[in-house]
């Protein structure tokens, strides 16, 4: 599928705030998100960095790093998202920390020119018309020696979940992704293919780990019996292992620009 032009969430906030980050698979995320970014990226957790949050949508996962006393900044295409994102903030008495921008990844630098220790692009690279060239643009705006944090949709763990599920016809009429008005990505992606623009882009890989490695695969039934405790547990155990990292419904990785 080729995409004519990026997904905007405006129509799609509230669905993403009750099926996301309401549920057990969004605390999996955040998660998996601040345990490699603890292990990798240096005063994480004592603040005091400079911070890009680029498709930031609600500000879930920045609003932990604003309380560590990080400086943001957060941009998303959708204002309705953002509004989101500025609601949250204000709600913990932290919007002095941010700023906010309206607008997509390809237009920050007519509204930001300075380089930040630190961006996350996550859950964003699958809603791209153009993925590869826009990761291309989002490198000036790391520090030399910074860190990149992405997490994308695997491609591979689509294929996987949906060859379990027996929806066989996806696979056969190669129909896996979304059409813009559900939580589906439009543009899935293959790790193989986002490793080669990271090391292509000259990012030093620092950690990789999987997201949601089995929970999709659990029955709603199962899922109610399961204590998140024990839940958390394991996806951090087997987030990092092989072959489940690869067979995740997202992928995480930490990279490293050249000093």
């Amino acid at each position: 599928m080729t995409l004519k032009q990026d997904q905007n969430f405006d129509n799609l906030s509230s669905r993403f705030r009750k099926n996301i980050y309401n549920t057990a698979k969004g605390q999996i995320r955040l998660n998996i998100l601040w345990r490699d970014l603890v292990e990798t990226v240096p005063a994480i957790e004592n603040g005091g960095l400079s911070i890009l949050d680029a498709g930031a949508g609600q500000g879930n996962f920045s609003l932990q790093l604003a309380e560590k006393n990080h400086q943001l900044t957060l941009c998303d295409l959708s204002a309705t998202m953002l509004d989101d994102a500025r609601a949250l903030f204000k709600e913990n008495h932290l919007e002095q920390a941010v700023r906010f921008i309206n607008c997509s990844v390809q237009d920050l630098s007519s509204h930001i020119s300075e380089k930040y220790d630190v961006v996350l692009f996550h859950a964003v690279l699958e809603w791209l018309a153009e993925p590869e060239k826009t990761l291309k643009q989002l490198l000036q705006y790391i520090k030399p020696g910074g860190y990149l944090s992405i997490m994308f949709y695997s491609r591979t763990g689509l294929i996987y979940q949906n060859l379990v599920m027996g929806n066989f016809d996806n696979i056969n009429n190669q129909s896996l992704a979304g059409e813009g008005k559900t939580l589906t990505p439009t543009n899935p992606q293959d790790p193989a293919e986002v490793y080669q623009w990271l090391d292509a882009l000259g990012l030093k890989t620092l950690c990789k780990s999987g997201v949601r490695v089995f929970y999709d695969g659990i029955s709603r039934e199962r899922r109610k019996q399961i204590s998140h405790e024990e839940l958390y547990e394991l996806e951090n155990k087997f987030s990092r292992q092989e072959p489940y990292c690869s067979l995740a419904r997202y992928i995480h990785v930490v990279c490293q620009k050249k000093a």
